[in-house]
């Protein structure tokens, strides 16, 4: 990557930016329909936040909302919301039919404090949330439980306790706090004694005052009773009864086509040689049952995959749903699968063969992957080869992939550090020699509209032995652009514009502006950076691309 050609601050900053990331593909093929549960507003009701989400903080699978939706088609969905400051939710999977509660986990990093409002679509349904990111100094909260030490005031228990049951989603824990100091929060609550279940809870109070906080449930209950489960924070304690049924009796039945092939079967899903199974890959087998009760079936494993499912059964002719484990190892259609009963039948599965996905990222970053750029104006060998190596770097805690650049007719080597994280990309701005040393910047959002911007901090350093402070200003020019660069046609093209600023003490001057084109699946395909004032213009076409 080319140094920048401003004077003042060649040491302090390099120019180029590469990476890359495979999108995740996903198979429309029985997508399921319906809608959000929301109120009057709009706003998603009801949802649960869970997470403490700081500035600049990578988020993690603590980081999540809780939203529903009443299914009308049951199936596959691809529920996401918009990026802002920094980070989005997304969660794809499988429905049932009626209510559904879905965990959207949050990805990427919170740039700037303040409140977020996002809006999440599921196919032609939206509802908008409020996301907090607090402020720089942010220390955790004082409140006390509501009814401590005795009985838990305004409490509500949510979904149903079994016995050898694990936890869903549905199975939470809502509880009534005071508020006296705004900050994070965390709130654990468990049974006493244990019973192989628990809530916890996490985030951020806004405001004082009494409100409800929902904490979600992990576990699998082992004795049927009414237990006692202990909620707690630093300075209070509450109890809330939560009753955990007795599980059913087994069921008495027969797979229908037994003890030959089931009949009446059916399998959903695709399922591809390599890749692991999903929630979207079931199969669905006619039952007659002649005692009710429970059940908890599984299936052989033949290449690769098995079927397995629990619940209850009524009298009389049914069905039940199996979901699949495992990878497949290889195509073709495999008849062997059979539920471990007495009295079992079999069922055929077809394995279709492993495709190569496009790669979906606007900075590619898969190992080998390489392109070369040629200097506009320049002689034919003046040229820049850049190849992603197929090892990382860790810097302070960050995992990076290394991108080597290699200058002809020269021969000079250089690195670069980048990452990605769902459509975020990252770039590790070194600084050496300069004080501007491990600044990480946010250099393209892919789910960005036209227009917008952001600030990328470079801190402090020095320039020419005098102390300064540095900042990108970043900007989307344009977006879903088709054009054609040495010889070769791009579509899904965003244009991205990076202005260096640095103040010296005298307040911001801006030394450069940079242009940069990403095309979706092929990486950088134009680079233009000319100092300010406009003296010098240098640009750079990518000749050749190889994404593996």
């Amino acid at each position: 990557m080319r140094m920048l050609k401003s004077v003042i601050f060649a040491a302090a900053t390099l120019v180029a930016f590469a990476s890359c990331q495979k999108e995740l593909k996903f198979d429309n093929s029985g997508a399921s329909s319906g809608a959000f549960k929301k109120d009057a507003g709009g706003d998603c009701s009801p949802i649960t936040v869970n997470g403490i989400f700081k500035k600049d903080s990578v988020l993690n699978t603590a980081n999540f909302v809780d939203v529903q939706v009443n299914v009308s088609y049951p199936g596959t969905f691809d529920i996401k919301s918009d990026s802002v400051n920094g980070y989005s939710f997304s969660k794809t999977g499988s429905v049932v039919l009626g209510l559904n509660t879905i965990r959207l986990y949050a990805t990427g990093k919170p740039l700037a404090a303040g409140t977020n409002i996002f809006t999440i679509t599921y196919g032609t349904s939206t509802c908008t949330f409020a996301i907090t990111v607090p402020g720089p100094g942010v220390v955790p909260a004082v409140f006390t439980l509501s009814g401590s030490p005795a009985v838990c005031v305004n409490a509500t228990v949510g979904g149903v306790y079994t016995v050898n049951t694990a936890l869903a989603l549905s199975n939470t824990l809502t509880i009534e706090v005071d508020v006296t100091t705004t900050g994070t929060y965390v709130i654990a609550a468990s049974p006493v004694p244990t019973n192989g279940f628990a809530f916890t809870g996490s985030g951020t109070f806004t405001s004082p005052g009494k409100q409800l906080v929902t904490l979600t449930g992990t576990g699998t209950p082992q004795r049927a009773e009414i237990s006692a489960v202990s909620v707690t924070n630093i300075s209070s304690t509450c109890t809330v009864p939560v009753t955990v049924q007795p599980a059913a009796p087994p069921a008495v039945f027969t797979l229908d086509g037994a003890p030959a092939t089931c009949t009446g079967f059916t399998v959903a899903g695709v399922y591809t040689a390599g890749s692991a199974a999903s929630a979207g890959n079931t199969v669905k087998l006619n039952v007659s049952v002649t005692t009710a009760g429970s059940y908890n079936i599984t299936t052989n494993t033949v290449n690769g995959i098995s079927f397995s499912g629990t619940g209850t059964l009524a009298l009389g002719a049914q069905t039940i749903i199996l979901t699949a484990t495992g990878i497949p190892t290889v195509a073709g259609t495999f008849n062997t699968f059979k539920p471990n009963i007495a009295t079992t039948c079999d069922f055929a599965v077809t394995f279709v063969p492993a495709t190569v996905p496009l790669n979906g990222d606007y900075i590619p970053q898969t190992s080998l992957t390489n392109f070369t750029e040629r200097y506009i104006g320049g002689v034919s060998s003046d040229t820049i080869y850049t190849e992603v190596k197929t090892n990382s770097i860790l810097i302070n805690g960050i995992s990076y992939r290394i991108f080597e650049e290699t200058f002809f007719p020269s021969g000079d080597k250089d690195s670069i550090y980048l990452r990605k994280n769902g459509g975020l990309y990252y770039r590790l701005f070194e600084g050496s020699g300069t004080g501007f040393q491990n600044a990480e910047g946010l250099i393209l959002d892919s789910n960005l509209a036209k227009n917008a911007n952001w600030i990328i901090s470079l801190g402090s350093g020095t320039i020419g032995g005098l102390p300064a402070t540095g900042n990108i200003k970043v900007k989307v020019l344009d977006k879903g652009v088709t054009t054609t660069i040495a010889g070769n046609t791009y579509t899904n093209i965003i244009k991205m514009e990076y202005i260096f600023s640095f103040d010296l003490g005298t307040g911001p001057v801006d030394f450069e502006r940079d242009e940069l084109w990403f095309s979706k699946g092929k990486g950088k395909i134009y680079n233009k950076q000319n100092n300010i004032p406009v003296t010098v213009t240098d640009e750079w076409n990518t000749t050749r691309i190889q994404v593996f």
